[in-house]
Parts: structure tokens; sequence; C-alpha cells
């Protein structure tokens, strides 16, 4: 009697492992299959967030100098130099005392009036054919016209300005007398080194 008791016990205990076996394994199943759906559901979060990431960063683009737009009469500073245009005028020639120099028949001087002053360590000219203040007008935005050098007085180009002194002088462009007569726009580009600045002269 007590073996078959301890038979039936002996099988009723291996029927209990084999249940919790299997649920384990089952459990075990689910709990890897979770874990394995969880991981892919996180990566592909993840790479949702860097693909998002990648798209949300702009390109970064490189810094260009900012020009400003200047009226005749405004100080501005363009490399060693503190600029003012402090008048201008078309004209048929100008001179001084002792010389004269006219603009080609058809053509006027477009006369530009500045007062510089020197704020470099060395004296310097304010334009010059090398190293000076670079200097176009342009007219109805697409028609350009360099300075000319005149051996007059007061001619900018020929002034040899000392570090911390001003002069007051000029600039001629010869232009067409159409670009003098007309009322349409004529603004002025200045460069020096990396600056850049313009004047709105009409």
């Amino acid at each position: 009697m007590r073996k078959t008791s301890l038979g039936i016990l002996l099988l009723a205990l291996l029927l209990m492992v084999a249940a919790c076996g299997g649920t384990a394994t089952s459990t075990g199943t689910q709990n890897a299959n979770t874990s394995v759906k969880d991981q892919g559901s996180a990566e592909n979060a993840n790479n949702e967030q860097k693909d998002d990431a990648v798209t949300a960063e702009p390109a970064e683009e490189p810094e260009e100098s900012k020009e400003v737009v200047y009226k005749v009469g405004d100080k501005f500073n363009l490399g060693d130099w503190e600029v003012v245009l402090d008048s201008f005028e078309f004209n048929q020639k100008v001179s001084d005392e002792y010389f004269s120099s006219s603009a080609d028949e058809g053509n006027k001087f477009l006369v530009l009036n500045y007062t510089v002053t020197n704020e470099g360590t060395e004296a310097d000219n304010f334009t010059s054919m090398l190293g000076g203040v670079e200097m176009k007008a342009i007219f109805n935005d697409k028609y350009e016209y360099d300075y000319t050098v005149t051996m007059i007085d007061k001619d900018l180009s020929n002034e040899s300005i000392k570090p911390l002194s001003s002069k007051t002088g000029f600039v001629v462009m010869e232009v067409p007398d159409t670009v003098a007569e007309s009322e349409d726009g004529l603004i002025l580009k200045l460069a020096k080194d990396k600056d850049n600045a313009t004047i709105n002269l009409r």
C-alpha cells in the first residue's frame, strides 16, 4: 500500500514539475518574444529620432559680410578709413588754380565730395591704382562706372593722408549724359579689405 502511495505521489510530483516547466518555457518564450518586439520598436524609434534629427538640422551656410546702405552725409567705416560722402554733383570739368580736366563730349563727371579720416597706422591714399578703396557707380542696377584719376588738386587719388588725419577732397567718375540727366537709380559701391558699403545717390 505504501509503495502504491509513493508511486502516486511521485507521479503527481512529476506531473506538477512538467506542468511548471511548460509554463515557464511558455512564459519564457513570451517574454523573449516581447523583449525582441520591444527592442525592435526601440531601435525603430531611435532610427526615426536619428532621421528626424538629421532632417531638422539645417545646413550651415558661410556668413557673408552684411552690406549696409548709407545716404549722403552718413558716416561709416571701411577698412582703416572713416568715410563721409558730403555731397555729389555732375559737371563738365573739374579744375584748380593751375589745371583743368574735362569729360569727353557726351559725358559728365560725377564729382563725389568726401571727408575721410585715416585710422590706420601708416600714411595711405584713400583711392589709388593699387591697394586703395575700390569704388564704382551703378546706374539702373546694371551699368557700372569706375573712378578716374585726375591731376587736379584735392583729387583723393593723389592725396597721401597721415595716420589719424582727415582730408576733404573729391573722386570723379565719367558717366554718359543720360546717366547725369536721368532720375533712375544711381548707387555707389565701395569695398576695402573685407568691408563693403553702398551709398544711395538717388
